[in-house]
Parts: C-alpha cells; sequence; structure tokens
C-alpha cells in the first residue's frame, strides 16, 4: 500500500493552550434551516452548507445548525493523524479576548469518498454549544489530506471542549479520534445488523485502518511486508492478534497498530457467526515524496 509521510505546519498565536476532545455520544446528521425547514446538510462549499431542495443542491445561507441522531454512521473509516488542537487568545489588561479555535490533522482513509465535510461542536463558556462547518471535499484512496481550522470565538472553551464529526455526503463516517469503547459497541450493532440473515458466508473485512508507514523508515525507503496471526470473533472483533512474521520489527508494529481496530464480518455457518482464526498478510511499499504546504 501507498503511503505518503506527515506533512507538519507551526501555530502562531499570542498565546497557546491545549484542549482536550470529549467522546461522542451518538451519529447524526447535520441539519440547517432552507426555506423554512431544517434540511440534511450534504456538501460544504468553504463554511457554507449545501442542501437538496426540490431535486437541486442549492447553498443554504442561513447559519441554523443542528445535529440530529441517526441509527448508525455510515461503515466507512477516516484515520485522523498528526491532529493538533489548541485555543489562541490575546491577553489585554489581564481579560482575554479574541478567542481562537485552531485545529490541523492529517485525514487518511483506504475509500475515495466525495463531499466529505467537517463539523465541529464546540462548548463554550458563555456562547453554549457553537457548530461550525469546514469543507474538506474529496478524499482519495491512501492518499492524505492536510486539513487546518480556525474558528473565532466570542469566549472561551468550557469543561466539553470540543467534538470531531467528520461527513460524506451528508452521512457521519466513523473515525480514529472517536472514543474506543464508543466505537466497538457502535460496530457491534452493525455487523450484528449485516449478518443477521446470512446463512452461510467467510470472513470479511468491515471496517478499519489501512497501516502506517513507519517513520524510522521514511528515510531508507525500503518495502516490507507483515504478517498477523489474529482470531476473528463472532461479533467480528480482532482477538488476540499476534505478529507473525515481519521483514522489519517497525513494520509489524505499524500492521499490529492498525489491525487492533479493524472489524470484520464474522464467518456465519448454518445462519450463526462463529470464531474463525485467520492469518492476515500486510504489503508496505516507500511512500512518495511529501507535498508541503506553502
Amino acid at each position: 500500500m501507498n503511503l505518503t509521510p506527515v506533512v507538519r505546519v507551526a501555530w502562531l498565536a499570542l498565546a497557546l493552550l491545549t484542549i482536550s476532545a470529549a467522546p461522542l455520544a451518538a451519529q447524526n446528521l447535520l441539519l440547517t434551516e432552507y426555506n423554512g425547514k431544517f434540511l440534511p446538510v450534504i456538501r460544504a462549499e468553504g463554511t457554507r452548507p449545501l442542501v437538496e431542495f426540490e431535486g437541486k443542491r442549492v447553498v443554504a445561507e442561513g447559519r441554523r445548525f443542528s445535529l440530529h441522531k441517526v441509527e448508525e454512521f455510515l461503515p466507512v473509516f477516516i484515520s485522523v493523524r498528526d491532529l493538533e488542537v489548541k485555543t489562541a487568545y490575546a491577553d489585554m489588561d489581564g481579560a482575554s479576548v479574541n478567542h481562537e479555535f485552531q485545529l490541523q490533522a492529517r485525514l487518511e482513509t483506504p475509500y475515495r469518498l466525495e463531499d466529505v465535510f467537517i463539523v465541529l461542536e464546540l462548548d463554550t463558556d458563555t456562547g453554549g454549544k457553537v457548530l461550525f462547518l469546514h469543507e474538506v471535499g474529496q478524499l482519495k484512496p491512501r492518499e492524505p489530506k492536510f486539513i487546518s481550522l480556525q474558528v473565532l470565538l466570542t469566549s472561551g472553551l468550557g469543561p466539553g471542549n470540543y467534538q470531531m464529526h467528520l461527513f460524506s455526503q451528508g452521512a457521519e463516517v466513523l473515525h480514529s479520534n472517536i472514543d474506543p469503547m464508543y466505537r466497538e459497541s457502535v460496530l457491534d450493532h452493525m455487523t450484528e445488523k449485516r449478518v443477521a440473515s446470512v446463512q452461510d458466508a467467510p470472513p470479511k473485512l468491515f471496517i478499519g485502518p489501512q497501516p502506517e508507514y513507519p517513520a524510522a523508515l521514511l528515510k531508507a525507503k525500503v518495502s516490507g511486508k507483515a504478517v498477523v496471526s489474529l482470531r476473528i470473533g463472532a461479533n467480528g472483533r480482532v482477538l488476540g492478534p499476534a505478529l507473525k512474521s515481519a521483514s522489519d520489527p517497525a513494520f509489524g508494529e505499524a500492521a499490529l497498530a492498525a489491525v487492533r481496530m479493524w472489524r470484520f464480518l464474522p464467518q456465519v455457518k448454518n445462519g450463526h457467526p462463529v470464531e474463525t482464526h485467520a492469518d492476515v498478510p500486510i504489503d508496505f511499499d516507500p511512500p512518495a515524496e511529501p507535498v508541503r504546504k506553502s
């Protein structure tokens, strides 16, 4: 698999404070007001939401947003890497002003995703929850995309800090910054639903991040492989992953880190999901030269 190395960008601010993310509570649709109705946002152009109205995509000029709970996520996965989230503010005569929320990250996925956008749910000190929309655009398989956002706030962040939601064509997708315990419970439900009417089927990878090319081997630019031995539980969870072989220990570590986050559709025999064993081979190719932002 081809992977592109990390691009890092420094922050400039008057004062910086690191903050933490709150665990997500449920999957959502983002709704916004258009023509007197709240409609699902299916795309973003910059920070402007687009909705479908009478068969056409139109820009909703309003800025009233709402997150509406839905049954499940879109079954794809986005890896959020090199995430940096900070607040910036100016100190004037002992008072903090010009609050700004700053987020940068590298998004990567094995899927081709269209009309991707990010929604930041910010918990402010005095203004309650604020939703901020920003276009990401297209994500191509194994091609990392750098995002950098700045949001001006009227006050500082509250104790809940922030939540990050990622959407593709209006459906929220799973990503690596979601609380792992919650993500597993969501995948339990999604997996059970998909095998409920199956009589016989082999195990199949359902969702999960691709392994990242090891940073320690970027200079050498060597190709390699790893084989991970694992059990696939009746609920599709990966059980007891162990490195069977690797051309370099760094490839083995990268393979294991990714496989631990995978979820399978389990093997089904006579209408019953069963545990099974599998050896998973993973190939690594050296990344191309990094493309730096000017």
